[in-house]
């Protein structure tokens, strides 16, 4: 059995726990945890069906339980902060996305990553859904020809992603980096290719506004009137945490749309929107010089069109309902178990590839601000010059 240890049991952390423990068939055991809010240790114990040992200090925790992993599931903004405490140490991580909230901070996490003695693998857990993987294997078979062009679009309900420290581009980032690295990550997975340049529109068009940014929704006297309850709110506690989604301190975008080339001549549009009502989250497109893909995750369906096959047509229906991250969480944990018994084993979703698709993120950023299109060669010069 592999020992792990969780620094944070919050949102993200709890699952993590919980998911590791579940499809390692048991193989693996959370050991140790550090989580400074009672709260979020207690659900995070409810999760989990036990209560492991919690410690205050991460040097504590490693130097008591000695594990054979660990997993960094902190706020954004304390990511590289907590991977500084395993400086030295020879323990497999799996690090959460993203990376972290700022460039020069994702740069030092790229450089620590290289002169760790342990594999890191980022918690891009889509890449390891059955839905991705299979269409990878098709697009990498031919399957439409030559990959020419993508058109990739989310819309959520996503007030949650205003109640809690994604509100702020200091301890979130902005949801480009947080929830659209899923995106950008698996559209260079799918392809094979790295970032050339992106153009950007980013505007916040919902939430935000002038309320107090202590205002909780239970101490508010307009709850029940408040055009907040157009849009869903969160089941879960940690997600919510009941901030009004219309205080002052809000400075992230909720709409945002990004024309993005890659390095081999393709390029592409995403686009995410976090009030809508549409009737599904997440579709891929990608058009080839002989067929066409649709990766419709809200479905659980890839069609496949190409003259030049049998039926011309083809789709693939994948169940994974009830499973967050569509079912990506077995894969995690096979993946992470193989890590801690053979660390000279290939990471599937590693740090630099992260890196790639995090450059995605502060350039449309950039191009938001300057309004101009941002070479990533030239985001590269200026965070390091």
């Amino acid at each position: 059995m592999k020992k792990v240890c969780m620094i944070g049991l919050g949102e993200m952390g709890k699952r993590h726990a919980k998911d590791l423990e579940e499809f390692s068939n048991s193989l693996i055991r959370i050991a140790g945890v550090v989580e400074p809010s009672d709260k979020k240790f207690e659900i995070g114990c409810k999760w989990m069906g036990r209560v492991p040992d919690r410690f205050d200090f991460i040097k504590a925790m490693l130097d008591k339980t000695d594990p054979d992993g660990v997993v960094i599931a902190t706020p954004n903004y304390l990511h590289l902060e907590c991977l500084r405490e395993l400086a030295g140490r020879g323990i497999p991580l799996i690090l959460e996305k993203p990376l972290d909230t700022g460039l020069e901070k994702v740069r030092e996490i790229a450089a620590f990553s290289k002169q760790y003695k342990a594999p890191i693998m980022v918690h891009h857990v889509m890449r390891y859904s059955p839905i991705v993987l299979k269409a990878k294997e098709l697009l990498d078979s031919g399957a439409i020809g030559k990959i020419c062009g993508f058109n990739m679009v989310q819309f959520m309900n996503g007030s949650p992603m205003f109640q809690n420290f994604r509100r702020t581009f200091k301890t979130g980032g902005g949801q480009l980096l947080e929830k659209a690295t899923h995106d950008f990550d698996i559209l260079l997975f799918l392809t094979g290719c790295k970032p050339k340049s992106v153009f950007s529109i980013c505007k916040r068009q919902y939430f935000g506004g002038n309320r107090p940014n202590g205002l909780r929704c239970s101490n508010c006297n307009e709850n029940k009137s408040c055009r907040h309850n157009i849009v869903q709110k969160s089941h879960d506690i940690i997600s919510g945490n009941n901030l009004c989604v219309f205080a002052d301190e809000i400075d992230i975008f909720d709409n945002e749309s990004c024309l993005i080339e890659l390095d081999n001549g393709m390029f592409g549009t995403y686009s995410q929107c976090f009030f809508s009502r549409a009737p599904f989250s997440r579709r891929y497109e990608f058009n080839g010089s002989t067929g066409f893909i649709s990766i419709d995750f809200s479905m659980g369906k890839i069609l496949l069109k190409n003259l030049k096959l049998k039926r011309r047509e083809e789709c693939f229906d994948f169940d994974y309902h009830g499973r967050i991250h569509y079912n990506g969480a077995p894969g995690v944990a096979k993946h992470f178990l193989k890590l801690m018994n053979d660390t000279t084993a290939c990471v599937h979703s590693p740090v630099n590839e992260a890196v790639d698709a995090e450059l995605i993120s502060f350039a449309a950023y950039k191009s938001n601000e300057t309004k101009r299109v941002v070479n990533i060669a030239d985001l590269n010069k200026v965070s390091t010059s």
